[in-house]
């Protein structure tokens, strides 16, 4: 799965076994992987940015996913195990 930094899918590679699941569960699925995706990706531009030295008046405003929230996708997807189901762990 790649999205753009706001979550919008940009590739998506299934494995055939995951075809085997129920229409909405796939969805929801791939929808949480498009958040955790973005949120990833928003974190990383914030570090980013702050680096940079630019301050938070200039970054809040971009409405950058926090760490917290990052963590909160993370858990959402990853659950307790912190471990991708075996299908998504495969590189593209």
């Amino acid at each position: 799965m790649r999205t753009t930094e706001r979550g919008l899918p940009v590739a998506l590679r299934l494995d055939p076994v995951e075809l085997k699941k129920p229409p909405a569960q796939l969805a929801e699925e791939i929808m949480a992987l498009c958040r955790l995706s973005a949120a990833r990706a928003q974190v990383q531009r914030r570090r980013e940015l702050a680096e940079k030295g630019y301050s938070a008046s200039i970054i809040d405003p971009l409405r950058l996913a926090s760490e917290d929230e990052l963590a909160r996708a993370e858990d959402a997807v990853l659950g307790a195990e912190d471990d991708l189901p075996t299908t998504w762990g495969r590189s593209v």
